[in-house]
């Protein structure tokens, strides 16, 4: 059974992301959804863990394929110290490795949702603005 992802708001958002090109173009159009913030944008499986321990992260966007390390090394970090992680950190993998086989692993290990580079990028901001618009709904209530 997945968790839900917890909210606060703003919906605070880290890319993981080696191709510095598609980080600028994500934190543009991110910041274009009401209620977003992006609060850090890294290259590797190290820093991604080292932001998520360090900071108060909602949602993380990661590539599998990275400047060092890789998402499945983020994703099965997060598995394995689910207690330490307590499934507070939401994750979704953004990738152009988008078989079938990886598909699955990376939802096994926790991923929330799997996006196609290719062809996702507005089903991927779709997803983000409704994660945000859950954060405002739940903090009004």
């Amino acid at each position: 059974m997945k968790k839900k992802c917890t909210k606060s708001l703003p919906l605070r958002v880290l890319l993981v992301e080696d191709s510095i090109e598609l980080q600028t173009m994500l934190q543009a159009m991110l910041s274009e959804i009401p209620s977003v913030e992006v609060i850090a944008s890294v290259e590797s499986e190290k820093d991604a863990l080292a932001v998520m321990r360090e900071d108060h992260t909602d949602l993380a966007i990661v590539d599998l394929e990275l400047r060092s390390g890789t998402g499945l090394g983020v994703l099965k970090n997060l598995h394995d110290s689910l207690d330490g992680n307590d499934g507070r950190v939401c994750v979704v993998v953004f990738s152009n490795y988008s078989n079938l086989v990886i598909r699955h692993r990376c939802l096994n290990l926790g991923a929330r949702a799997f996006f196609d580079k290719s062809f996702q990028i507005d089903d991927l901001l779709e997803f983000v603005q409704k994660q945000a618009s859950g954060a405002a709904k739940g903090l009004s209530a």
